[in-house]
């Protein structure tokens, strides 16, 4: 009997037809062999005849399409049940990735039985700039150790700088969010791994769009609830709930967030209103002090504002986007 794929990479694919080929290309020239799965969502470009012509000529792709758009966590679960690696890699077809990334992690993974390792990545600007993406301290640590890092931001909740263990899967919801359905993963994937691995090579490059969903004044609102509920019902399960790294990543990642998305301008008056009286009802003092905790000053100010005056709120943030 042949041996499975040591790595499968999942790349969900929505109208990706331009990026689709070259992705494929420069994954077939990692420097150990990879099972691809592309899951074309419902694209409306030629992004499945792409996909279907490339699955024709290399054995290593597996082609799975899905009639209508379901969003990328439906196509990433679609990927994971389609695919027959030990592990697994979600990637992007518009972004980059150096050719040993998937030895790279794997080594790490087998090399220290490690469940999921979290590499180093960078964001690249459409300006040309780069920084580098939060990422574990090389070394090991626990599951739950690794998520407490996440919820002070010192693990990124992006998929692409990281490998999985195919055996966490079946433990994890893939939370159908229009956005942050990546945080809500990895969050349940680190709460599920015994062991996670830091490593220090960067190995992605995540190229931000000035186009993206995370990007745009579309409703988020339900979206947003939807993830802070899986990432509430981890930190729940390792007795997280109440500490002050939970109190940090409610302000931050949660309450600045969901009042940034309440006036935004794509809600009615009275449905902004009930958002913000929604979201001042977890500014409590202990996680409205987290901010100042962590030495985030403009944070602090910012979600201080949120509590006391509206108009203060929309006038520092109006600052804010004027100098960038």
């Amino acid at each position: 009997m042949t041996a499975g794929p040591d790595v499968s990479v999942v790349i969900p694919a929505y109208n990706a037809a331009d990026f689709l080929g070259d992705a494929v290309e420069r994954l077939l020239l990692q420097s150990i062999p990879v099972e691809i799965v592309i899951v074309d969502d419902g694209s409306s470009d030629d992004t499945a005849a792409v996909a279907e012509e490339l699955a024709s000529r290399h054995p290593s792709v597996v082609f799975v399409p899905l009639a209508e758009n379901g969003g990328v966590a439906a196509a990433r679960e679609a990927g994971v049940a389609a695919s027959s690696g030990r592990f697994i890699w979600f990637v992007d077809a518009d972004d980059d990735w150096t050719p040993d990334a998937a030895a790279t992690m794997l080594a790490a993974a087998d090399g220290l039985a490690a469940d999921i390792v979290c590499a180093g990545a960078e964001y690249l600007s459409v300006d040309g700039s780069r920084r580098p993406v939060p990422s574990l301290p090389v070394g090991t640590v626990d599951g739950a150790t690794a998520f407490r890092a996440m919820l002070v931001g010192r693990v990124s909740g992006h998929l692409w700088n990281k490998l999985f263990a195919r055996r966490l899967f079946p433990a994890i919801t893939f939370t159908r969010s229009r956005v942050h359905s990546d945080q809500a993963m990895v969050a349940q994937l680190l709460v599920a791994a015994e062991s996670v691995v830091g490593i220090r090579d960067t190995v992605y490059t995540y190229r931000l769009r000035s186009g993206s969903i995370i990007r745009s004044n579309t409703r988020r609102a339900p979206s947003l609830e939807q993830v802070g509920s899986v990432v509430r019902g981890c930190a729940r399960q390792v007795g997280a709930v109440g500490g002050r790294e939970f109190d940090y990543y409610t302000a931050r990642f949660s309450l600045l967030s969901r009042m940034k998305d309440a006036t935004s301008g794509a809600y009615s008056a009275e449905e902004s209103r009930a958002l913000v009286r929604t979201a001042r009802r977890e500014m409590t003092p202990s996680v409205v002090l987290s901010l100042a905790r962590a030495r985030e000053p403009q944070r602090f100010a910012l979600l201080v504002a949120a509590r006391m005056s509206l108009p203060l709120y929309r006038r520092i943030m109006s600052s804010r986007g004027a100098r960038e």
